[in-house]
């Protein structure tokens, strides 16, 4: 008989299949997480900007003395979120805020505070219309010096990406 040696072409296929899982795995434990704070912070934003944009909309947060409490944002370089928290003296843990130190990550933006009205529209502290030309951009910047951003039009869509000229 006639045996043949070495190994079968489904067998070098599986070995180089299970060789690319194992390098791609190892390859983003040595990358570190740094190269994906920008997005992952971006995305908790936007969920967090939203959060506040629809209690806006449903009347919720106003106070007594007719101030917005939680359905206004405030983007400052330390923190983006409730402006009622981001305001705080003191760092708190809540949901409706992202703080500098624990996504290591800065924020800025056009407009730094930002509410919202019945509608959904983003409006200043006094009422009026904000973001209506070019709307109003929110930069966040990692520690590797890279950037994302998050975009509310005119309307008070919440967008990732860069502001877009509406006319």
């Amino acid at each position: 008989m006639n045996h043949q040696r070495g190994f079968t072409l489904v067998e070098l296929i599986v070995v180089i299949i299970l060789i690319g899982i194992i390098s791609v795995t190892a390859a983003s434990r040595f990358s570190g997480r740094s190269g994906f704070d920008a997005y992952i912070t971006r995305d908790q934003a936007i969920s967090i900007m939203r959060q506040i944009q629809i209690a806006a909309m449903q009347g919720q947060g106003v106070s007594s003395n007719n101030q917005n409490v939680t359905s206004s944002l405030l983007v400052i370089p330390s923190c983006l979120g409730a402006a009622n928290i981001c305001s705080q003296r003191f760092r708190t843990q809540t949901p409706d805020a992202l703080w500098q130190q624990d996504t290591h990550t800065k924020f800025s933006s056009t407009s730094s505070f930002i509410a919202f009205n019945l509608l959904g529209q983003p409006v200043s502290a006094q009422g009026e219309r904000i973001c209506t030309h070019n709307g109003c951009e929110i930069t966040i910047t990692a520690k590797n010096q890279q950037t994302t951003h998050i975009c509310i039009n005119s309307q008070g869509y919440i967008s990732a990406g860069v502001c877009a000229s509406e006319y």
